[in-house]
């Protein structure tokens, strides 16, 4: 068996985007969790995954039917990645509204308003596919995380094919 932290260590060194992700809480208002494991999954029907991990106190608020988003951070959104990963003790009301039945994060670079599809058994997580029923996209750049940091994406490069 490998090594966890280094396993850990190995899937940091992939950078992907952040995301978090947003659900009705039981007194009316949004818990938030932060994501990096999100992937498209589908076009028909049009499908997108993200895992939970079992121990999150997400996790029990997304094994029910109702609505969740999955919010894409923009490289000014840092905080917010930190914030919803338990990464800062300060409390902090960020604005959000709602579609769909599900609180969505104002000013990200873009959402997916989700409905639970289907939830299959992942180790420690719970991979969650979501139907998306309504998205919202902008052309701002995004927050990207590369092993356990964040950063704003650099510019475009070429491709060129290697001697």
């Amino acid at each position: 068996m490998l090594d966890p932290e280094e396993f850990r260590k190995g899937l940091r060194a992939f950078t992907t985007g952040v995301t978090v992700i947003s659900m009705p809480n039981d007194a009316g208002g949004m818990h938030a969790m932060t994501a990096s494991s999100f992937a498209a999954v589908s076009i028909d029907p049009q499908l997108v995954a993200v895992s939970v991990a079992k121990t999150a106190r997400s996790h029990a608020i997304l094994s029910t039917d109702q609505l969740y988003a999955i919010n894409i951070l923009g490289e000014n959104q840092a905080f917010h990645g930190h914030y919803f990963a338990n990464r800062i003790p300060e409390k902090w009301n960020p604005p959000y509204e709602w579609h769909e039945g599900a609180p969505v994060l104002t000013g990200t670079m873009g959402w997916f308003v989700c409905r639970r599809w289907a939830a299959y058994e992942g180790g420690d997580h719970t991979i969650l596919v979501g139907e998306a029923l309504e998205i919202h996209r902008t052309d701002n750049r995004p927050l990207v995380c590369s092993r356990g940091h964040f950063y704003s994406l650099g510019a475009a490069v070429e491709s060129v094919r290697p001697e």
